[in-house]
């Protein structure tokens, strides 16, 4: 089939546009509601399908849970692509950080709570957690580094680092009170990196 030089999406784009569409709402939802009170009917309402039609993207709604909660993980994955190879750890955990912020602020998902964790299969509760703990694992291992080198005064690095994913559950969790992609979610971001950083003591620093 002709591309139209790249002017009009393929097929395969605009199912990939839909599928992700339906997994911004399924997110809100689970959110909002909590995964066992929303069912794949009011999924579809919202969405403006029928329930019928989202079988076409997700076999049930455990999968569909499940590729909620990647889009945060994938997030985490993204954001280590981001971090300055040659930097000092200080400097990568910040790019590191702000990379996953934002892009949690932008994408949404669904948090990857225990409750949420445990309403899916064996599989994808294995999975979820090896990528959960995988991400919390590289930002305790920055976190020590940067002890180590003197930028960051000693702290329990595997604590703080469960704190800081936890954190990103939360900015996940209510999104009504952060950006649309159509605002700064950078800027917002910012904010929040610089009061994990600094804290809100006087004296404390500043970015």
């Amino acid at each position: 089939m002709a591309d139209w030089n790249g002017e009009i999406a393929s097929r395969e784009e605009l199912r990939e546009r839909k599928r992700r569409a339906a997994l911004r709402v399924a997110s809100r939802l689970f959110n909002e509601k909590g995964y066992h009170a929303t069912s794949l009917d009011e999924i579809a309402d919202r969405i403006g399908v029928t329930k019928t039609a989202l079988f076409y993207y997700f076999r049930n709604k455990e999968e569909l849970l499940f590729e909620c909660i990647e889009l945060s993980l994938d997030a985490g994955d993204r954001a280590r692509m981001a971090e300055p190879d040659d930097a000092a750890a200080l400097d990568r955990f910040r790019a590191f950080y702000l990379h996953f912020l934002t892009e949690a602020m932008r994408d949404g998902g669904s948090y990857t709570t225990k409750v949420n964790i445990r309403a899916l299969p064996a599989a994808m509760q294995e999975r979820v957690e090896l990528r959960r703990n995988a991400l919390r694992d590289h930002i305790a291992g920055l976190l020590e580094t940067a002890v180590a080198e003197g930028s960051v005064r000693p702290l329990d690095c595997l604590a703080t680092a469960n704190y800081l994913v936890m954190a990103i559950n939360w900015l996940v969790a209510h999104p009504g009170e952060f950006p649309t992609p159509s605002q700064d979610a950078e800027q917002e971001a910012r904010t929040f990196l610089d009061q994990v950083l600094y804290g809100i003591a006087t004296g404390a620093g500043g970015s």
